[in-house]
């Protein structure tokens, strides 16, 4: 697997309109910086306004993509390796996809696994986006382990591989660069199951079986 981060202004405009004004776990919650481009255009459907808007962002942030776009693949780098090889003892598969990883101004990271070309975002405000990082690919691991093979109801698959990013907490936190990933109020019972299960069986498959059966 190779994860190659990148600064696309069309990727981060369609990511800010697509998830700014909410989100499938954060329906009508927008993010701060969509807030910032309402009161900086009421016209979000001018692409030309928004495409000001963030570039006005960037600037006023300080923000050089380049610069960041080198320090997220440097620090990436660093922990990639190891990373990957917990997830393929964790999981019992491999990834061989190039996946891309977009910097955006959003402020919300979604990913996208069913297209040809494999992506997810990543913070443009950061230089260390390792935990975001890991989260993100935690979901491509649990799609390729149990989503494309299992027909599993799109909420209840969704709970579920939201919670099983728990195990980062428990496996991953030493790359994580002082982070927790803490995710989404709605999820803190999964997500304790989640945990429990893994210290108990360290077996991802029943991990997997616990909570959907929870969700039955």
């Amino acid at each position: 697997m190779e994860i190659i981060f990148a600064y696309d202004e069309d990727k981060d405009i369609e990511c800010l309109l697509k998830k700014g004004p909410g989100s499938h776990n954060q329906p009508g919650n927008q993010t701060k910086t969509y807030k910032e481009l309402l009161d900086f255009t009421s016209d979000v459907g001018n692409t030309g306004k928004v495409r000001e808007f963030v570039r006005k962002y960037l600037f006023e942030n300080g923000i050089d993509v380049q610069i960041s776009r080198e320090e997220l693949q440097r620090n990436w780098d660093t922990v990639a390796e190891e990373f990957e090889k917990r997830a393929e003892r964790i999981f019992g598969i491999r990834i061989a996809d190039r996946i891309t990883a977009y910097m955006t101004i959003t402020g919300r990271y979604p990913y996208y696994i069913e297209d040809k070309a494999k992506f997810f975002y990543v913070p443009a405000q950061k230089t260390n986006a390792n935990a975001t990082t890991m989260h993100e690919l935690l979901h491509f691991y649990t799609w390729f382990k149990f989503g494309e093979s299992e027909p599993v109801d799109p909420q209840k698959y969704n709970d579920v591989k939201e919670s099983l990013t728990a195990l980062l907490n428990i496996e991953f936190s030493d790359l994580m660069n002082g982070a927790v990933d803490n995710g989404y109020p709605q999820h803190a019972r999964l997500r304790e199951m989640a945990a429990d299960e893994w210290e108990i069986s360290k077996d991802i498959n029943r991990v997997w079986n616990v909570l959907r059966s929870s969700l039955d």
